[in-house]
């Protein structure tokens, strides 16, 4: 029985510990047995009547327990810190007392609304955290979004705040994240390119000026100094995309199209991290593929990312409208009109194109789905059904190993939905991620949909591998007209918890403010290990059980900045020990460890417990 015991719980190697004893909780033999998974403890985390629509989840104070940072979704308006009104918000976890944790408003004290003219407010947009200079702690890219059509009252531009490992920051030297005639800034990921040991940042943008032009912003990626400061070198990288608008109809492959969504993941496992751009207007996606060194070719295409490839558009109903008025039309459409749309909605030369049957993309999750060890993507799309279906819908992107992606329909992998509706519906799918909600060691999907009817957050559990099944209702997980998310186990103790907003956009919506909610995980006890202490970019490879899983330390990504935890939590299924993680760095360096104890946090440098 004794080396039963010893086999089945190895101890942690010399180079890494935990200090949790171990006890190894059964797990049910065909897994989740379909018991309330999420419960909203809202008021107890000490956040009701908080309003968000925008969440980052990181340790900023290095007591190991996710803090929370928010946005409230106002744009071009600093906060006004003597009034009451504060638009971003900091909140350090912290013990209530009484064996649980609560969220402590930290926002003035901690330095993070401070601007250039060294007063209280500022008016960012977007919120991503990674170390910058190194020193072991996460600071925070406050990029702002501005549309040059708009008068600008605050003249912030996009800024870096140092983190002091005490969650006390100060801005950085400025530096090339500021655009003097301003940048629509959408999205933004911290990665390292150049696998040179210092954080870069890749930052993507909507369109200039939205509604006059059709000119998109170039996206841009920024070299790291290692001290807080960013050098631009998009066009050293062959970042560069051509410039349309106007008469110019931005149609062709080379163009740039207004983004929502950047992501940083190594696609093709050569070890340099990649770069996604996640385009609007229905228009081709970007994968940038590393070769070396920070040195990027478009493979879009080639890797399938950009598109599905149906761009037939007979069935689109503004385009049944167009031809009604100033038709015959080849092809003849499929549909009819019925007075849905006047003919003007439909531009001939231009929405009949190939560049304008794709997808209207928000975010792009990355990650290692099917445990084969690539990286896996799902994309986050809103879809609308007079658009029909040359626009691409979310879906999930397998990787082939080599970069190059399988889209499977959603009908063969249990991640369609049936529509209320039938004469209109739109999916307003914006935000998604990756999670192992019932700690099994199989990635679930989490999709946060909104804006419009019959929208909400949706969760589907990969219930065997490649196949999921709806659980959005029988978890808890259904709210509807969700705002933001960020995924973190804030309370440690082994499962994700979820934090998300409240959607008041349009009507039909059953919130009247941006309201936040707290989402715990009251699962059983599962058995896990919480992987503490790798910088952004890491690949941690974790094989347990004779089940080996991948995940990557992820610097932000999707829709005006989504940020979930950098500690990385692996669910162990019925098992209660690591017979090996590896972590692989930019570049290629890597380092293996063995025997090491579940149902604990573990560091390389053997200091969590």
């Amino acid at each position: 029985m004794l080396l039963l015991l010893l086999l089945a719980c190895p101890e942690a190697s010399p180079s890494g510990s935990s200090e949790v004893p171990q006890t190894c909780a059964p797990r049910p033999t065909e897994g989740w047995d379909r018991e309330l998974a999420y419960e909203e403890r809202t008021a107890e985390m000490g956040i009701e009547g908080v309003e968000g629509v925008r969440f980052a989840a990181a340790d900023l104070d290095g007591d190991r327990y996710p803090d929370l940072y928010l946005w409230d979704g106002t744009s071009n308006a600093r906060d006004d810190v003597a009034g009451g009104v504060l638009h971003h918000r900091l909140y350090l976890n912290r013990e209530d007392g009484a064996g649980g944790r609560r969220f402590v408003d930290a926002t003035v004290e901690s330095g993070i609304l401070t601007n250039r003219e060294g007063e209280q407010g500022t008016s960012s947009n977007v919120h991503v955290f990674g170390d910058v200079d190194a020193d072991g702690d996460l600071d925070l890219f406050a990029g702002r979004y501005f549309d040059r059509g708009t008068t600008d009252a605050t003249g912030d531009c996009s800024e870096i705040y140092l983190n002091d490992g005490q969650a006390a920051f100060t801005l950085a030297t400025s530096s090339d994240l500021c655009h003097p005639g301003g940048y629509p800034t959408s999205s933004a990921a911290f990665t390292d390119a150049d696998a040179d040991g210092t954080l870069d940042l890749w930052v993507v943008g909507w369109y200039l000026e939205y509604g006059a032009s059709s000119e998109s912003a170039q996206a841009e990626l920024l070299r790291g100094n290692g001290d807080g400061t960013f050098e631009e070198i998009t066009a050293d990288a062959g970042l560069k995309q051509d410039r349309c608008g106007g008469s110019d109809n931005c149609v062709e492959r080379a163009d740039r199209f207004p983004a929502y969504g950047a992501t940083a993941c190594d696609i093709n496992q050569d070890t340099w991290p990649d770069l996604l751009k996640t385009n609007y207007a229905r228009s081709w996606n970007n994968l940038f593929v590393n070769k070396g060194h920070a040195t990027f070719s478009d493979m879009g295409q080639e890797s399938l990312f950009a598109a599905d490839n149906n761009v037939d558009y007979s069935d689109n109903t503004r385009y049944a409208c167009w031809c009604e008025a100033y038709g015959p039309c080849t092809p003849e459409p499929t549909i009819a009109c019925d007075g849905a749309w006047p003919p003007e909605y439909w531009s001939a030369g231009y929405d009949d194109q190939p560049a304008r049957n794709n997808g209207n993309s928000f975010t792009t999750v990355c990650g290692d789905v099917d445990n084969d060890g690539d990286a896996d993507l799902y994309t986050a799309e809103i879809k609308h059904k007079w658009a029909g279906e040359s626009s691409d819908g979310s879906q999930l992107l397998l990787n082939d190993g080599a970069g190059t992606f399988s889209r499977i329909p959603n009908g063969e992998n249990g991640l369609e939905r049936e529509h209320p509706r039938t004469r209109d519906w739109n999916e307003g799918d914006l935000y998604a991620a990756f999670l192992d909600f019932d700690s099994d060691g199989w990635k679930d999907i989490l999709l946060g949909s909104s804006d419009y009817e019959d929208t909400q957050m949706w969760l589907w559990r990969q219930s065997s591998p490649g196949q999921f099944e709806e659980v959005s209702e029988a978890t808890g997980m259904n709210q509807p007209w969700p705002a933001g998310l960020a995924v973190a186990d804030f309370d440690l103790d082994g499962d994700l918890d979820v934090v998300t907003g409240s959607s008041n956009a349009r009507a039909g919506t059953p919130w009247t403010d941006h309201r936040v909610h707290y989402y715990e995980n009251v699962l059983p006890a599962p058995n896990f290990l919480r992987v503490e202490g790798f910088p952004v970019g890491v690949r941690v490879e974790v094989e347990s059980g004779g089940l080996v899983q991948t995940q990557e330390v992820s610097g932000g990504y999707g829709v005006f900045g989504i940020q979930n935890d950098v500690a990385l939590t692996f669910g162990l299924g019925d098992g209660c020990g690591v017979d090996q993680l590896t972590a692989t760095w930019p570049g290629g360096a890597s380092q293996s460890w063995e025997g090491i104890s579940g149902n604990g946090a573990w560091r390389p440098d053997g200091a969590a417990d």
